[in-house]
């Protein structure tokens, strides 16, 4: 239960900061790949837990993705990592 709560604090925080501007709230493909590796992006996007939106701009890259949505999406990760299935399906 601790972790539930725990990482629903994390993704507020993140939430919070974005809408203060503290953070940017788009980050590019290949720094989202380098960050959290490409199969959790692949995995994430055939969830749709992540968007990937377009840039726009297919010479530089082809799409971003909001900061917040990667975040969320780690969080669902852990979360879903710590808590046994039994408790999620009861």
């Amino acid at each position: 239960m601790e972790v539930i709560i725990s990482k629903g604090i994390e993704i507020g925080v993140y939430n919070t900061l974005n809408q203060l501007g503290l953070i940017s709230e788009v980050v590019s493909e290949s720094h989202a790949r380098k960050q959290y590796g490409r199969r959790l992006i692949e995995e994430w996007r055939g969830k749709r837990w992540i968007v990937g939106y377009p840039t726009g701009n297919s010479e530089r890259a082809k799409v971003y993705f909001k900061r917040t949505e990667l975040e969320t999406a780690s969080r669902m990760l852990d979360i879903r990592n710590s808590v046994p299935a039994n408790k999620i399906f009861k």
